[in-house]
């Protein structure tokens, strides 16, 4: 294009960019509206900027700050330049004015709009130059990339009159279709990516004229128990917590944890607060799961959700929320973050170190999680079982009886079991009604002073004598481990003929989805097998010959569409971008078929995100690079047959193995009629 330039001067900028990188860094890494945003506020934040606009208006989505801005020098040396290394610069770990440590580090952000629009005007001035000015049309630069010549920026529409400011302005227009572009959909989302807004920081981002602040993050005002890190982050988002419970002495339950974080006799701190919420339902009352606790860095979200590198399915963690700040992570030269900023690599390890500690201070919010729920004055939602446990209370007659049994049954109705009430309440009336039994069971045998002395109803003593809620759901729990060991074991013997393997695991998978992730279960779930989405893939790719078949298309009630793929048995060496353009046609396919059945995908039109899962003979291999790694890129992940089963096996024969004796209640579970 030709840049026009203030005294009636034309200069050509030019986007020199490979369409294999184009397409895995730019239009296949970022998939949503809020990733792409935050890469441009990023952007802006390293420009010194004191206030970001976003507009969204007429289909198009302006962003406009008011930074140090670009000359033709900088527009062309570093913006239109993929991979320049900001960091590597003199001086280029801060920002020039205001010393901000910068969020950008590879470059490659600035392809993050072309996954998201088709057309992309860029305006930009310093105080010191020339305003310039151009745009991209993202099928005419994939068409030049295809003839291996360069792509000359087009002109802008129209002019815009900088005067005496500075600053960047990007439109994007002529959208993907499906592309979420309303102010409520977005403000929560850049707001929870994002810790560095308000007047503290010198740094305002504000979406149709107003202010973006910690409190659109959407979850203070259901918070009922807090735990932080610092004194800081108490003063700031403490509280926005108004709706905080209070324990027995009327305190508000508030507590403090450990703030360091110990690697190879290195000391480092962290920030930040771990929450949780009465129901977990309220951390799920739009399509998007905020049921996690985010890893930031520098002002900037790192990793998405840390829970899930926990490795466990416990009830309490569907409670949690809250954010972690470990600037370190991003301060020391080494680049420990995904191609697409929103996860850190596995492996490092400072960030195992940081996810050690998560560990070991989820063990102490747990414990104390259960003491201050126990303190909590509840009732069943359930009117016949309230009316039960009223009756059962008047029955006891001995007021110390009736305060241990209030003891006992109160962790189970302040538990959620199930984001489905009818399913919820359900649950609840068998550990109630086993409770009772048990109790009773103690009362006749004049053993309730056993349960006087204990405080913590999750604690190894209480279970020594009764198990309470811990023990019901062990047991049930007991229960569903062997039969899935059982389905394990079954699964074993049946797979002895290699031509009949895909088939077998199939079947196996499409009932028994927690081979591949023992949080999955069936409560709440669609399945669907062996779905051809032919037309669909047709329609984004038309040279394509035959549909996908989908082995098993699996929606969670977490709102990720997951799709698990079986490779045929015997197949070895299978490459790993074999695996990614495959994965990426059926995410194109399933796509497509959503946005042409919104009502069926139960978003409101907007699109879920999708992961693939991959099961082969042999993991997949790469030339150069680490494969898993690669698909994890892309929301894509590949496990082997045998590790499938291995993996499943070894997580349930712990659990066999830790508990051969789980409780007395089962005993009397059998025998109630």
């Amino acid at each position: 294009m030709n840049a026009v330039v203030e005294g009636g001067n034309n200069i050509e900028f030019q986007l020199e960019v490979d369409l294999n990188v184009l397409n895995h860094l730019g239009i296949g890494l970022y998939s949503s509206t809020p990733a792409v945003v935050t890469e441009i506020v990023a952007n802006a934040w390293d420009a010194d900027a004191e206030l970001v606009n976003i507009t969204i208006e007429d289909g198009k989505i302006i962003v406009h700050d008011d930074g140090h801005g670009m000359g033709a020098t900088e527009l062309q040396g570093r913006f239109l330049k993929v991979g320049y290394a900001r960091r590597e610069q003199p001086g280029g770990a801060r920002s020039p004015k205001h010393g901000r440590p910068v969020m950008g580090r590879k470059g490659i952000g600035k392809l993050a709009m072309f996954s998201l629009a088709n057309r992309i005007d860029i305006w930009s001035k310093m105080k010191s130059s020339q305003e310039v000015a151009g745009a991209v049309l993202v099928s005419k630069l994939k068409e030049k990339i295809s003839q291996n010549v360069g792509y000359t920026l087009e002109p802008v529409i129209e002019g815009y009159q900088w005067g005496a400011n500075s600053g960047t302005r990007i439109v994007l227009s002529d959208l993907n279709a499906g592309t979420d572009k309303t102010e409520a959909f977005l403000r929560p989302r850049i707001a929870r990516r994002f810790s560095v807004v308000g007047d503290r920081y010198k740094f305002k981002v504000c979406i149709n004229g107003s202010e973006v602040t910690t409190r659109d993050r959407g979850y203070h005002s259901d918070l009922q128990f807090w735990w932080d890190l610092d004194d800081e982050t108490r003063k700031e988002q403490q509280l926005l917590a108004t709706s905080l419970a209070s324990d027995e002495n009327g305190e508000k339950c508030i507590a403090r944890l450990s703030d360091v974080v110990v690697h190879e006799s290195q000391v480092y701190r962290l920030r930040g607060f771990i929450a949780t919420v009465a129901k977990p339902k309220q951390l799920k009352k739009t399509d998007d799961n905020i049921n996690q606790i985010s890893l930031f860095a520098n002002g900037r979200v790192f990793q998405e959700d840390m829970l899930k590198d926990i490795g466990n399915a416990k009830i309490f963690n569907s409670y949690l929320v809250g954010e972690i700040h470990a600037d370190f992570l991003d301060s020391d030269g080494v680049d420990r973050a995904t191609a697409n900023r929103e996860a850190v690599k596995t492996g490092d390890p400072l960030v195992s170190a940081v996810r050690n500690w998560l560990k070991e201070v989820l063990a102490q919010v747990a414990d104390q999680w259960d003491e201050w729920r126990r303190q909590q004055n509840v009732e069943s939602d359930d009117a016949q079982t309230k009316l039960a446990l009223e009756t059962w209370y008047e029955s006891l007659g001995d007021p110390r009886d009736v305060r241990l049994a209030k003891k006992l049954i109160t962790p189970i109705l302040t538990t959620e079991h199930s984001n489905d009430d009818v399913k919820n309440n359900a649950i609840k009336r068998d550990l109630v009604r086993s409770a009772i039994v048990g109790f009773e069971k103690l009362r006749i045998r004049k053993q309730l002073d056993r349960l006087e002395h204990v405080h913590d109803v999750m604690s190894i003593e209480f279970q020594k004598i009764f198990h309470t809620i811990g023990d019901i759901e062990a047991s049930h729990y007991h229960e569903i481990t062997r039969s899935r060991l059982q389905v394990i074991e079954k699964f074993e013997r049946e797979i002895v003929e290699p031509g009949v393997l895909e088939k077998i695991a199939q079947s196996y998978l499409f009932e028994h989805l927690w081979l591949l992730d023992p949080t999955w279960g069936p409560v709440g779930e669609s399945k669907v097998m062996e779905q051809t989405l032919t037309k669909e893939l047709k329609a984004v790719s038309p040279d394509t010959e035959t549909g996908a078949r989908l082995d098993i298309a699996y929606r969670t009630s977490s709102g990720r569409h997951v799709i698990v793929e079986l490779k045929r048995p015997g197949l070895k060496a299978v490459d790993v971008h074999d695996l990614i353009r495959q994965g990426k046609k059926y995410k194109a396919g399933i796509t497509e078929y959503l946005r042409k059945h919104p009502d069926l995908a139960g978003y409101n039109g907007r699109l879920p995100p999708i992961d693939v899962y991959f099961v082969t003979e042999e993991l997949p291999k790469t030339p150069d690079g680490d494969a898993l790694e690669d698909l994890r890129h892309y929301d894509m992940q590949a496990f082997t047959y045998k590790g499938m089963i291995m993996n499943a096996r070894k997580a349930y024969q712990e659990y066999i193995d830790k508990s051969p004796d789980v409780s007395s209640i089962e005993d009397i579970i059998r025998h109630i009629t």
